[in-house]
């Protein structure tokens, strides 16, 4: 099912919007005590409001996406899990990576705008450690993206954790040539 969604986004997306259009009306029906005109008119204005703000989302994400594609880049997280404890070791950092053969040229961005945060940094890959595990739980309160995958790094300042989409790691660890 899941497969199916982000094959089909836009169809994925309307038929959640039909099953909240429906279980809106049952609610109001059943709270508001309103006829079912009321209940299905107030429920078409929710759907339709909420249908329009993820309309809009879903078309900046993906020209972000090919923005980002354009230039060979990725929407990636890093953090340095073996740092110092109270260095915001467990924090991940927001931004855009460039892979290249043995390095990465991270730039800290906020928002999905990509608006450079901070100070661009090269770091040089050592080595690629296999296998990859799924961001959850606690990791997951500081990354607000679902499906995002993480794996490690050697690199010369320690161990390094990058996540994103599984997709862009796959084209990260292409081009880091391991």
């Amino acid at each position: 099912m899941k497969e199916w969604g982000r094959q089909h986004p836009y169809l994925a997306m309307a038929f959640g919007y039909v099953v909240f259009f429906v279980v809106a009306t049952a609610i109001w029906m059943a709270v508001g005590r309103h006829g079912l005109a009321d209940s299905a008119i107030t429920a078409s204005v929710w759907t339709v409001g909420y249908w329009v703000l993820a309309v809009f989302g879903m078309r900046r994400s993906r020209k972000t996406k090919a923005r980002l594609e354009e230039n060979g880049q990725i929407m990636a997280y890093i953090r340095y899990p073996d740092s110092r404890a109270g260095s915001l070791s467990s924090i991940w950092n927001q931004g855009i990576a460039t892979p290249s053969p043995g390095s990465i040229h991270f730039q800290p961005a906020v928002y999905d705008t990509l608006e450079p945060s901070g100070r661009a940094t090269t770091i040089t890959v050592q080595a690629l450690l296999p296998g990859r595990r799924k961001v959850s739980g606690k990791d997951h309160k500081f990354i607000q993206v679902y499906g995002i995958q993480a794996m490690t790094l050697l690199t010369d300042e320690g161990k390094l954790e990058i996540a994103a989409h599984p997709e862009s790691l796959d084209r990260l660890s292409e081009v880091l040539g391991r």
